[in-house]
């Protein structure tokens, strides 16, 4: 599998926080721009009324269940409170920084979307499907977009409505769904029963899509913050961590053969001391994506810590770690890194191989490989060793 993007792909540590808390994410918006969405999904609620009543207005064939005068009444009332929750977008979009807008406008979008769904909720019955589902979506959606404050400050004083309204319906004081002509079981009116599904089907598709939208990207997200803990930020290589979870894994495969690949930039501190520490951290940066593109897709490559990288080579011999050790080290002294006053840095590095055997773990590989690295460094820097073991010779 390919564990690095190639270098146009790869991306830094900030590239990624900024991915993980951009504003597309909906619970990242700030809280003008949930009021819009909040407005928005309420207009288009009362546009859902609107265009109900209208159709029952001018079908007469309905009149008989329900109350025409209320119903027309209601459908002025809802073109009202339509136009309003517009109207109340131009300040969440133009008078955004004001600290009053700021401050105010969450409790009034909010309170005024639950107040006409409730004040609707008791119109169509209080118990019923349309009003306990929107109900029930509302608080939880609204619980995930806003403050507990501006929730409950809407949704406490909704909830009282509610029981009141019922209350006084069951009392005889109210008439209950009184835009309806409910006699006796209330489900015997085909047509309420029908404008009940009209009424549920959008809020439920509504709430459901939201929901997927905030489920989708909480779990973007984690994957991102879970990226952000496998990944150097400096270099965009796999950290000490993945690295080490990779190399348990292949504790796990006994028949595969690999080879581990320790390399040391050499005299790394001279060039911070000299050149700056942004010079160093430069030349991290071009050493990390020479060896990504001189590496097969299906190698591993990481930062190890400071200056020292690893590189762990699948279905690889020795002779073939040795040959991607050798094309990585000449590839290295090849790379152009200029000081600030543009004279050539030379960079070189040191290289120690470990080749996978059946009794020997990947940990006790990787100290191989640091023993055949420090030969390396030994000899003069600049070269590719391998580890043998001590009755074999020693190191080459």
């Amino acid at each position: 599998m390919k564990l690095l993007p190639p270098k146009s792909e790869a991306f830094s540590k900030q590239k990624i926080l900024q991915y993980v808390l951009e504003d597309e994410a909906v619970m990242n918006w700030n809280i003008l721009k949930k009021c819009i969405l909040m407005l928005i999904l309420g207009a288009a609620v009362h546009l859902t009324w609107i265009i109900w009543k209208s159709f029952v207005l001018l079908t007469p064939e309905v009149w008989q269940w329900v109350d025409v005068p209320l119903v027309r009444f209601q459908l002025i009332v809802n073109c009202v409170f339509f136009i309003l929750m517009l109207l109340l977008i131009w300040p969440c979009c133009v008078r955004h920084n004001q600290r009053w807008v700021k401050l105010l406008l969450p409790y009034v979008s909010v309170g005024l979307f639950v107040f006409s769904l409730c004040r609707d909720g008791y119109l169509i019955g209080t118990f019923s499907p349309a009003t306990m589902i929107s109900y029930v979506s509302l608080v939880t959606v609204g619980l995930v977009l806003f403050p507990r404050t501006i929730v409950y400050s809407a949704f406490i004083p909704a909830t009282l409505f509610l029981i009141g309204c019922s209350y006084f319906s069951y009392s005889g004081l109210l008439s209950y769904a009184p835009l309806f002509r409910i006699e006796g079981y209330g489900y015997a009116n085909r047509f309420w029963l029908l404008s009940m599904l009209f009424f549920i089907v959008p809020i439920l598709c509504t709430c459901l899509t939201l929901f997927e939208i905030l489920l989708s990207q909480w779990r973007r997200r984690e994957r991102m913050i879970e990226r952000l803990s496998q990944i150097d930020p400096l270099t965009s290589l796999l950290n000490r961590r993945s690295i080490n979870q990779c190399l348990e894994r292949l504790n796990h495969s006994k028949n595969e053969s690999y080879a581990l690949v320790l390399l040391d930039l050499d005299h790394f501190k001279r060039i911070n001391d000299q050149y700056g520490h942004h010079k160093g951290d430069e030349a991290l940066v071009k050493v990390s994506a020479m060896l990504s593109q001189l590496l097969r897709s299906s190698d591993v490559v990481g930062r190890f810590g400071g200056e020292e990288f690893i590189l762990i080579l699948h279905q690889s011999n020795l002779e073939q770690a040795q040959q991607a050790a050798e094309r990585c080290r000449a590839a290295i002294q090849q790379i152009e890194l200029l000081s600030d006053a543009g004279q050539p840095i030379q960079m070189t590095a040191s290289f120690g191989i470990a080749v996978s055997k059946q009794e020997h773990r990947p940990q006790q590989l990787l100290s191989q490989a640091d023993k055949a690295l420090y030969d390396a460094k030994a000899s003069g820097r600049n070269a590719v060793k391998t580890y043998f073991e001590p009755s074999a010779a020693s190191l080459i």
